[in-house]
């Protein structure tokens, strides 16, 4: 601060500031690897076969914008060694080069397997806790976890087992006695009874399945996430069934579980190409095994929160009681309380196995005698069909199982529009 005066009058003040951290200690990433590949050839090279696995180790890893803790006076650096990253993997190909041959027709093939995940081996304890969301307590909110010697991309969330069939309300009427006729007809005599024969209701249950009831011998109705003395929530008839981990009546962060991986076991591709005498078909496929998504789009569509389209499949939805029940996932319609009913929290609900097989390409060509094409003037004629993504192979309900994955988060599908266009085209080749 610099004061500048004549005599005694004041002139003016001039403050100064930092307006960043100096990066102390701060350094280029080192990165150390090694590559161990096998080649098998046999055949005269007809039938090859190569194995690459491999290794990366990056050490003080580079960050941008990297939390630091609040003390300094500063929220985060400009950059910053934050940590160190493992990458392992391995490839497998197979290639045929002319590996069938009779008269006109050969056969050449490819195939390709791979497998590859990074995982972080150290991580600056700031940076790592940011990097790790909160569970927001609220429908639609996925978690990011990043742990230290796991692979990226876990998916966690809670297991949904189906909806409640009956009302909170009726396991209080049962509990003192008053049987519904409907259950009464089937033999039930007891709020137990009921429980035991699969029927489900909104009430907590303990660790043998028996139901959890309070000093004045009423049943505790399940509740969500209960705080400071009261719940955000009460579950009741046609809600979404949450498991209750721990059996303590209520649904919170301490019934999160793993639920998947969207890092695929197996990825890869293949293709073939057929020669017979002047025609030739050629072939790519690609594919990826056991990977899991997180159906956000389809969240977004059978939640009945508001006046969008929603699936078909709410059809199907809980409308009265003796509706739903396990393996019947559902719930009921609440529209305009997407922050106050919990029926679409992340779960296993929304999470789809996204395993596919798809033809990328597809090429019939056929080439002329270079006989006829000679009296033509020409040197070589042409004419091609070919076809881009003819049909993908797969169980996921979405529009395009290749969803993107890698990085620090789990995969989602947000109804993206799809990246693989399916394209026809005809064309002519003539080279004089």
């Amino acid at each position: 601060m610099n004061k500048y005066s004549t005599g005694d009058s004041y002139l003016g003040r001039i403050s100064m500031n930092p307006s960043g951290l100096k990066l102390t200690g701060f350094g280029p990433e080192k990165v150390s690897s090694w590559n161990l590949g096998f080649n098998l050839d046999f055949f005269d090279n007809r039938l090859s076969f190569r194995l690459d696995v491999y290794s990366r180790l990056t050490t003080g890893m580079l960050m941008g914008g990297a939390g630091i803790t609040s003390t300094s006076g500063y929220s985060s650096l400009s950059t910053k060694n934050v940590g160190d990253m493992k990458n392992n993997g391995w490839e497998f190909n197979i290639n045929g080069n002319r590996l069938l041959k009779k008269g006109k027709f050969s056969l050449d093939l490819y195939v390709n397997f791979a497998n590859n995940h990074n995982i972080i081996t150290k991580m600056d304890e700031n940076v790592l806790e940011g990097l790790n969301t909160e569970f927001a307590k609220k429908n639609a909110s996925l978690l990011q976890r990043v742990q230290i010697n796991n692979p990226f991309g876990a998916i966690y969330g809670f297991r949904c087992h189906g909806t409640y069939q009956y009302n909170f309300t009726t396991a209080q009427r049962i509990a003192k006695g008053k049987m519904p006729e409907v259950l009464a007809a089937q033999g039930f005599s007891t709020l137990q009874d009921c429980v035991d024969a699969g029927i489900t209701f909104p009430i907590a249950l303990n660790a043998n399945n028996q139901v959890i009831y309070n000093e004045k011998g009423e049943p505790l109705q399940m509740m969500f996430c209960y705080t400071e003395g009261s719940p955000l929530g009460r579950f009741n008839g046609g809600d979404a069934m949450y498991e209750d981990v721990n059996h303590d009546g209520q649904i919170n962060e301490l019934d999160l579980v793993y639920l998947g991986s969207s890092l695929p076991k197996l990825t890869g591709g293949f293709g073939f190409t057929l020669n017979y005498g002047h025609w030739r078909l050629s072939t790519q496929f690609n594919y990826r095994i056991d990977y899991d998504v997180f159906n956000m789009a389809r969240l977004n569509v059978e939640s009945m929160n508001n006046n969008n389209n929603q699936s078909e499949a709410v059809n199907y939805r809980w409308r009265k009681e003796g509706d739903g029940g396990f393996n019947q996932f559902i719930p009921r319609a609440l529209s305009g309380s997407f922050m106050t009913n919990y029926n679409t929290l992340v779960s296993d609900r929304f999470v789809e196995d996204a395993s596919f097989l798809r033809l990328n390409y597809l090429q019939l060509t056929y080439s002329f005698d270079t006989k006829l094409i000679k009296k033509w003037h020409l040197n070589q004629l042409k004419l091609s069909a070919s076809a881009r993504n003819l049909f993908c192979l797969t169980k996921y309900s979405g529009v395009d199982p290749e969803v993107g994955y890698g990085g620090y988060s789990v995969s989602q599908d947000n109804a993206n529009t799809p990246a693989h266009a399916r394209a026809y085209t005809f064309s002519l080749n003539i080279e004089f």
